[in-house]
């Protein structure tokens, strides 16, 4: 008992002093994207009287997509987690099991059928599509899980999936017009710069409510992890895991229509807190996720809007050059432990 004590003492304090670091590193990459941008402006004409033009730029331009990147971020990072919790593997996350690619691929099927386009302030249709296709492939995974006991089987199922929806996609743009083509290709390449106050309203709402409802099963979390649910409260457990694969798909349907598919945040950032701080409490691990899943997004955001220049990189190939690396890392790191 004592043993268990002191570690969650040594994790609540390597948490707490990471926990004010990162804070800090935010607020200074917050001031960075706000100061820097292809227009040249800098955060100190905000405050001229004269200039309504600069305003324009920091109010309908900047601080949207600061505020998207942070609140984006944070939905991956901590749908992520929650994926990871589910599948008991740290190598899952809504881009590599393909859920934000059948995300996509509801997407794609709506716009291109010409329900709705994806720049539109519209996207009832589309979030609908993305729902309905993550939800689908989320259940069909769990099963797999459930069947074949095999975390291999179901990475193997999750990159099929990716693969297959893929496919989909490029027959539905080779039959499409150039226009339809084009929109298709600058989404699927994924931005903070789409949304507006009312979207990233909705997306606050959602994390928050969905943080509430799984903060408060944190001990059931840990308990579920290490399998004791499994003998002690079956029933439990299977809420549990709905509630879960309820919240980690509606997240990601939300994001993936909100800004396209953002790929590795979900799953670097959780195996970040895991291997580099050596945290395992859900306790720190959902708060934590949420706080440098903001940061890391914010960071990614303004490598790609290249402030030195008037042209910007895709935010996917940023965070996967960001998570690439870690998962690499992850693999190797769980070989040498014999995992």
């Amino acid at each position: 008992m004592s043993d268990i004590k002191s570690i969650l003492t040594s994790e609540k304090g390597r948490f707490n002093k990471w926990m004010l670091i990162v804070l800090l590193v935010l607020i200074f990459l917050t001031l960075l994207e706000l100061s820097f941008g292809s227009s040249g402006l800098s955060i100190s004409e905000l405050f001229s009287p004269t200039e309504e033009f600069s305003r324009d730029v920091f109010f309908e331009i900047r601080i949207p997509r600061i505020l998207t990147a942070i609140i984006i971020g944070a939905s991956l990072s901590f749908a992520g987690l929650i994926m990871q919790t589910v599948f008991r593997n740290p190598l899952v996350g809504p881009s590599v099991l393909g859920i934000s690619s059948a995300a996509g691929l509801g997407v794609a099927l709506v716009t291109m059928a010409g329900f709705t386009s994806l720049f539109s302030d519209n996207s009832t249709a589309k979030i609908i599509a993305a729902i309905v296709f993550s939800f689908s492939i989320l259940i069909l995974l769990f099963s797999v899980a459930n069947r074949f006991k095999d975390n291999v089987s179901v990475l193997i199922m999750g990159m099929l999936i990716s693969y297959l929806a893929s496919a989909i996609v490029d027959i539905l743009i080779y039959v499409s017009d150039n226009e339809s083509l084009k929109e298709y290709s600058m989404w699927g390449m994924g931005s903070f710069s789409r949304m507006s106050y009312m979207q990233i309203g909705i997306m606050v709402f959602i994390l928050l409510v969905s943080f509430i409802s799984v903060y408060r099963d944190r001990i059931l979390l840990n308990q579920y992890l290490i399998g004791e649910l499994q003998e002690i409260a079956p029933k439990k457990k299977r809420e549990l895991v709905f509630k879960l694969l309820l919240i980690s798909g509606l997240i990601t349907a939300f994001v993936t229509a909100y800004c396209g598919p953002i790929a590795f945040i979900g799953i670097a950032i959780p195996n970040l807190l895991r291997f580099v701080l050596g945290i395992s409490n859900h306790k720190y691990l959902l708060i934590g996720s949420i706080v440098l899943g903001s940061t890391v997004a914010l960071a990614c955001d303004l490598l790609s809007s290249m402030p030195w220049s008037v042209d910007s990189l895709p935010v996917n190939a940023v965070t996967s050059l960001f998570g690439i690396p870690i998962i690499i890392m992850l693999v190797f790191k769980s070989r040498n432990k014999g995992l």
